[in-house]
């Protein structure tokens, strides 16, 4: 009978996992861009930013699955790849000219 008695709570406990409901929660805050997951580094979701001024980029908050760095012609860059980065490449205007993974 003991034993019955420890097992029933620890029973209740193991279930208790598959009893909980997700909670939706807010896509980042106002004036995040969230990338899409799928995109290794978010890549296509900042596209959008291509022909914007890089003052626009630096002022946004990116949610993205690994970091983001910012390039401009004749800036040192590593050689290490890391396919969760995003590169933003400006051209010599300062403008957005291309973004892609590395």
């Amino acid at each position: 009978m003991t034993q019955l008695r420890l097992a029933l709570p620890l029973l209740a406990l193991a279930a208790l996992p598959g009893c909980v409901i997700p909670i939706p929660v807010p896509n980042g805050t106002p004036g995040a861009i969230v990338v899409d997951p799928g995109d290794s580094c978010g890549a296509r979701g900042l596209r959008q930013f291509v022909g914007q001024d890089r003052s626009v980029v630096e002022g946004t908050t990116i949610q993205g699955p690994g970091p983001v760095r910012i390039l401009a012609p004749g800036d040192m860059i590593a050689d290490d790849q890391d396919p969760t980065r995003a590169n933003i490449r400006l051209d010599s205007a300062g403008k957005v000219a291309a973004v892609d993974c590395g």
